[in-house]
C-alpha cells in the first residue's frame, strides 16, 4: 500500500515537472518571436526616410523640422528599442526560475516598447510625406500662377480695346503679382515651406479673382456701351410708333424715365474702370429692373387693346340679351300674375334691372366714345369694360333665374293637377277592389279615409279655379293628399291580403273540426271575428289552432297566398 502511494506521488511530481517544462518552453517561444520582431524593426529605415528631405533646401522651417525628426530618431532608439533587449534578457532569467507571470510581463513590456517605436516611425514617414507633398503642391501652384500671370499680361496687351479704361488698372493689378511671385521664391529659398504654401495659395486666389474680372469686364462694357443704349433707343422709337397707333402712354413716362436711366448708366463706366465690378453689376441690375417695369406697362397696354376688342363684342351681346330678357320678363310678369301669386319683390327686381341696364348702356356708350379718341389708355378702358361685364353677367344670371321661376310656376301647377288626377283614379280603383273582395263589408275606416280624400280633392279643385293661384300652397296641399292616398292604398292592401289568409286558414282547418274539439271551437271564434272585419285577430286564433294539430302548415298557406 505504501509503495502504491509513493508511486502515485512520484507520478504526480513527474507530471508537475513536465507541465513546468512545457510552460517554460512555450514562454521561450514567445521570447524568440519577440526577438525576431526586434530584429525586424531594427531594420526600419528611419535615416533613409529622412534622406528624402535632402533634396529640399534644408533651411528655416525645413531645417528645424529635419533636425527635430533626426533627434526624435535617436531618442526613439534609446527610449524604446534599446530597453527591449534588457526586457527579453530578464524574461529569460525569470523563465529559468519558472516565474512565468513575471516573465510574461517582461515580454508584454518589450512588445509595448516596440509598438511605440513602430508608431514613431510611421509618424515620421507621415511627416516627411506631408513636407514633400506640400513642396510639390507649392511648386504646382507656383507654376500655375506664373502661367496665369503671363497669360493675363498678354491678354490685356493684345485685347486692350476689350477692356477700355479698365485696361490700365488691370495692368497695375497684374504687375502687383510679380513681387508676390518673387516673395514665394524667397520663402522657398529660406526653407519656410508652410509660409510659402500659405503665400502661394493666397496669391493663386487673387489671380483667379482677377481672371474672373477680366472675363466679366468685356461683357459689362458691351452691356454698358451697346446693349443698354440700344434698348433705350428701341424703347423710345417703339413708344413713338405706338403713340401714332393711338396708344396713350403718358403714364409710362418714357422720356423722363429714359433720361434718368441714361444718367444712372453714366456712373457705371467709371465703376468698371476702377474695377468696382460688384457696384457696377448692382447698378446695371437696377437699370434693367426699371426697363422691365416699362416694358411690362407697355406690353400691358398692347394686350389690353386686344382684350378690349374681345370684351366689347361680349358686352354688346350681353347687354342686348339683358335688355331683351328684361322686356320679356316685364311682359311675362303682367301675364303670369293674373294666374299665379307673384312676390312684389320679383316685379320690383325686374324694374330695378331695367334701370341698371339703361345705366350700363349709357356707361358703355361713354367708353366707346373714349376708344374713338386719338390717344387711348387701353388698360383703363379694359378695367372699365371688365366692370361692365361683371355687372351685366350678374343681371343676366338673376333675370334667367327669375324667368325659370315663372316657367316653374306653370310646370308646378300642371304637375300638381296631374298628381290630383292620379289620386282620384287610384282612390276609385282601391275602393272598387274593397267592394269586389270577399270582405263581409267594407270596414268603416276605409269609408272615412275615402271621404277625407274626396273632401281634400274638392278643396284643391276649388283652389285651381281661383285665380291667382298660390302655387307653393297648392303643391304642399297636393303632396299631403298623395300621402293620404298612399296610406289608404297600403292599408287596403293589408286588409285584403289578411282577409284572404284568414279565409284560407278557416277553410283548411275545417278538416280537423270533427276529430278535434278545440280546433272546432277556435275556428268558430275565428269565423265570428272574420264576419266583424277583425281579420288579424281571426288569423292569430286560426294559426294557433292549426299549429297544434299540424305544425308548420300556417307558413305553407301564407307562402301560397303570397305567390297568388
Amino acid at each position: 500500500m505504501v509503495l502504491f502511494i509513493i508511486l502515485a506521488i512520484l507520478v504526480i511530481i513527474l507530471i508537475a515537472v513536465g507541465v513546468l517544462f512545457y510552460m517554460r518552453s512555450n514562454k521561450r517561444n514567445s521570447i524568440e518571436k519577440a526577438e525576431e520582431r526586434k530584429n525586424e524593426i531594427e531594420q526600419l529605415p528611419f535615416d533613409d526616410n529622412l534622406k528624402k528631405l535632402s533634396d529640399l533646401n534644408l533651411k528655416g522651417e525645413t531645417k528645424t523640422k529635419y533636425d527635430a525628426m533626426k533627434k526624435d530618431n535617436t531618442e526613439s532608439t534609446n527610449k524604446y528599442l534599446a530597453p527591449v533587449e534588457e526586457k527579453l534578457h530578464n524574461g529569460e532569467e525569470l523563465l529559468e526560475k519558472f516565474k512565468f507571470s513575471a516573465a510574461q510581463t517582461e515580454i508584454d513590456d518589450s512588445h509595448e516598447l516596440m509598438d511605440q517605436y513602430e508608431s514613431n516611425y510611421n509618424q515620421q514617414v507621415t511627416q516627411v510625406d506631408e513636407i514633400l507633398t506640400l513642396h510639390k503642391d507649392n511648386e504646382a501652384l507656383y507654376e500655375k500662377c506664373k502661367v496665369d500671370h503671363r497669360e493675363m499680361k498678354r491678354d490685356v496687351l493684345a485685347n486692350r480695346h476689350q477692356f477700355g479704361e479698365a485696361a490700365q488698372p488691370l495692368e497695375k493689378e497684374i504687375e502687383r503679382f510679380e513681387p508676390n511671385l518673387n516673395e514665394y521664391e524667397t520663402l522657398k529659398a529660406e526653407g519656410n515651406y508652410v509660409q510659402a504654401h500659405n503665400h502661394i495659395a493666397a496669391l493663386e486666389d487673387q489671380i483667379k479673382n482677377l481672371k474672373a474680372y477680366m472675363e466679366e469686364i468685356p461683357e459689362l462694357i458691351r452691356e454698358t456701351q451697346k446693349e443698354l443704349p440700344g434698348q433705350f433707343q428701341d424703347l423710345k422709337y417703339g413708344c413713338r410708333d405706338l403713340k401714332v397707333e393711338g396708344y396713350d402712354l403718358d403714364h409710362v413716362k418714357v422720356d423722363g424715365t429714359l433720361q434718368s436711366l441714361k444718367t444712372e448708366l453714366s456712373f457705371v463706366k467709371p465703376m468698371i474702370s476702377r474695377l468696382e465690378l460688384d457696384e457696377a453689376n448692382n447698378k446695371l441690375e437696377i437699370i434693367n429692373d426699371k426697363l422691365d417695369e416699362m416694358y411690362d406697362l407697355i406690353e400691358h397696354e398692347v394686350k389690353a387693346k386686344n382684350e378690349v376688342k374681345e370684351t366689347k363684342d361680349m358686352i354688346t351681346d350681353d347687354l342686348f340679351k339683358a335688355k331683351d330678357m328684361n322686356y320679356t320678363l316685364q311682359t311675362e310678369i303682367e301675364y303670369v300674375r293674373e294666374n299665379y301669386y307673384i312676390n312684389e319683390s320679383d316685379a320690383q327686381s325686374v324694374r330695378q334691372f331695367e334701370n341698371e341696364i339703361q345705366n350700363l348702356i349709357s356707361v358703355y356708350n361713354d367708353i366707346l366714345k373714349e376708344t374713338s379718341k386719338s390717344a387711348v389708355r387701353y388698360s383703363e378702358v379694359q378695367d372699365n369694360l371688365q366692370y361692365l361685364e361683371d355687372h351685366v353677367s350678374v343681371i343676366n344670371k338673376e333675370q334667367d333665374k327669375l324667368q325659370n321661376h315663372l316657367i316653374q310656376l306653370r310646370e308646378d301647377e300642371a304637375e300638381a293637377e296631374d298628381h290630383l288626377l292620379r289620386v282620384q283614379s287610384k282612390k276609385e280603383e282601391v275602393y272598387r277592389r274593397l267592394l269586389a273582395s270577399n270582405l263581409t263589408s267594407v270596414p268603416e275606416r276605409f269609408i272615412i279615409m275615402k271621404n277625407e280624400i274626396d273632401n281634400e280633392v274638392r278643396e284643391v279643385n276649388d283652389q285651381f279655379s281661383t285665380r291667382p293661384i298660390l302655387v307653393k300652397q297648392l303643391k304642399d296641399k297636393v303632396a299631403k293628399i298623395v300621402i293620404q292616398m298612399n296610406t289608404f292604398e297600403d292599408e287596403a292592401n293589408d286588409v285584403l291580403v289578411n282577409a284572404v289568409y284568414a279565409e284560407k286558414l278557416i277553410q283548411y282547418g275545417n278538416r280537423y273540426r270533427k276529430d278535434h274539439h278545440h280546433v272546432d271551437k277556435s275556428l268558430n271564434e275565428a269565423e265570428r271575428l272574420f264576419k266583424n272585419n277583425r281579420y288579424k285577430r281571426s288569423i292569430e286564433i286560426s294559426e294557433e289552432a292549426l299549429e297544434s294539430v299540424e305544425p308548420g302548415i300556417t307558413k305553407h298557406i301564407e307562402e301560397q297566398i303570397i305567390k297568388e
